[in-house]
């Protein structure tokens, strides 16, 4: 076996060795911090499961942040933020095998086992109070958490992104991956952002 082969060989039994982890977010829409967070999370075990919060957007649960709650601050639909984060993280080197997305409901915290084993690292980070609900609520449902940072300015912030998109403001597309860039072009998100804005 060649020293290249070799080299290449003994990486993929390593990543095989690591053990299944979690990130989760709404993903409303998905921007460059939550890519770093998913990034940061993959690169810390084998097959990263991406959770989607608030998936259901026709049927919203207030949390302990209530605008998370709200129909504005939720205007993508599970499939379209599957396939934003699934373009995503392939665009930036995952291979396909390595993350699956799915539900995760940490608004309803008994019905996160039906999603993920409780068996499975949660990463996460934490920026504000509802970072911090959020690890209690975690633990109490019984997976272990990992803070990957704490850090006191949030750089890439949803709701800005959302208004900017709104205001007609193309900066916004500085703040996302060209995978979310694609998706609100093609469904007219900054329409759709303004309709829900108005009821």
């Amino acid at each position: 076996m060649g020293q290249c082969h070799a080299l290449g060989f003994y990486k993929v039994l390593i990543v095989m060795s690591l053990p299944d982890g979690s990130a989760h977010g709404r993903f409303q829409p998905l921007h460059n911090g939550h890519l770093e967070y998913l990034l940061a999370a993959k690169a810390k075990c084998g097959h990263l499961w991406v959770g989607i919060t608030q998936p259901d957007i026709r049927t919203l649960k207030q949390t302990a942040d209530v605008h998370r709650g709200f129909p504005a601050s939720n205007p993508l639909t599970f499939a379209e933020r599957f396939a934003i984060i699934t373009e995503a993280l392939v665009d930036a080197g995952v291979d396909r095998g390595g993350f699956s997305v799915i539900p995760f409901p940490i608004e309803d915290p008994p019905c996160l086992p039906d999603y993920l084993p409780t068996t499975t690292k949660v990463f996460t980070t934490i920026y504000d109070e509802w970072n911090r609900h959020k690890v209690d609520v975690l633990k109490a449902a019984g997976y272990s958490v990992e803070v990957l940072w704490e850090r006191a300015v949030k750089e890439f912030v949803g709701a800005r992104i959302r208004q900017l998109m709104i205001a007609g403001d193309d900066t916004w597309k500085r703040e996302v991956p060209i995978a979310t860039t694609r998706m609100a072009e093609r469904i007219g998100l900054a329409a759709r952002l303004r309709t829900l804005d108005m009821r």
